[in-house]
This record gives C-alpha cells, structure tokens and sequence, in this order.
C-alpha cells in the first residue's frame, strides 16, 4: 500500500515537506491503541513528494490509568514526540489532545490500517500547506 501512497504523493507538484509521524499500534499494520494507553508508537518519516518510510519503533509508558492522567506525565509523554508533526491513534483524549497542540503536534484520531492514516495525514498536511 506504501506504493499507493508513493505515486498518489508523486502526482502532487507542490515544494516537498519532509515530517514524522508517531503511530499507535500493537500489530505494526493497524491504528488501534488509545494514545494514553499505548506502549508502542510506530515512527514513520513522510516526504510528500516520495511517499513514507518506517523510521523506528517508539516503546512508552502508557499515561491513562482507569480513565485519568496526570497532568505532569502527559507532559513527559508529550516529550517523547517533539520530532514528530503528527501523533495518530484510534482514540485521543482531550488532555493529550491539549498536551500535544501545546507542542505544535497535530493529533488525530484514524483507527484502521497504518497505511490509510499515513494516507490521510499526508492529505490533511498537504491541504494545510495551502494556507502557509
């Protein structure tokens, strides 16, 4: 499917945009971890005019205990993150969700495969170049 991605990210003209984003899943193949409970991130690096890579395997220490976090460890996990434009999950919690844009990390919520969520960032990111 990284193919797909590669000639559909081959038929845009614009300038390239080279940026990371950090992944939540257990299999390596779907989007199916909530953010705060995941323990592995996968690290993919996108280059809007090539397609993406699979950077590196990220292991955390998930931050939602029974519905809640503290404050100061979702700050900590937010850290893990900084070199990533975009952190996706199946399911984000308002915290992290104010934690992340507080460091400029755009998180979404996209269960389904890896591919279809690098897909739609890498739409999503292409469409907010418009506006720069």
């Amino acid at each position: 499917m990284a193919d797909a991605v590669s000639s559909t990210v081959e038929s845009q003209t614009s300038a390239s945009s080279t940026y990371r984003v950090a992944v939540a899943s257990t299999d390596g193949e779907n989007v199916n971890t909530h953010y705060g409970k995941a323990e592995i991130f996968y690290i993919y690096t996108v280059d809007d005019e090539v397609g993406y890579d699979f950077f590196e395997i990220r292991k955390v220490t998930p931050v939602c205990q029974d519905g809640s976090h503290n404050k100061t460890a979702m700050e900590q996990s937010v850290l893990q993150f900084t070199d990533c434009r975009y952190v996706v999950a199946s399911r984000v919690g308002s915290g992290a969700v104010q934690a992340l844009s507080s460091a400029n990390i755009t998180s979404m919520e996209l269960p389904g495969s890896i591919d279809d969520a690098i897909l739609k960032v890498w739409k999503y990111n292409r469409i907010q170049g418009l506006f720069d």
